[in-house]
């Protein structure tokens, strides 16, 4: 069996922002998974196109999604080095 791998999950503990992110990527992901239903059953011409714009929508969004948290990664691990060539944070006394 295959495993599904996330693209988004790389395991350790994701932020707050990180979190809203997810949860908004996962629900956007189950509405094109119900766009693509509704587009399989459309039989109307009007509605056919309709699922089309929806999914075209849905795909944005999620693109959209994914660059944001790859921006709140790549701000994470800026500051994750930022504060390990500050010492980590601590007060060095000399």
């Amino acid at each position: 069996m295959l495993r599904r791998i996330s693209p988004i999950h790389k395991g350790g503990n994701p932020t707050p922002e990180q979190q809203e992110i997810m949860q908004a990527l996962q629900e956007a992901q189950a509405a094109l998974s119900h766009a693509y239903l509704t587009f399989d059953d459309a039989v109307d011409p009007e509605l056919v196109e309709s699922s089309i714009f929806e999914i075209l929508s849905l795909q944005s969004r999620i693109n959209y999604l994914l660059r944001r948290m790859k921006t709140a990664e790549e701000q994470e691990q800026a500051a994750a080095a930022a504060a390990a060539a500050s010492g980590g944070g601590k007060r060095r006394w000399v």
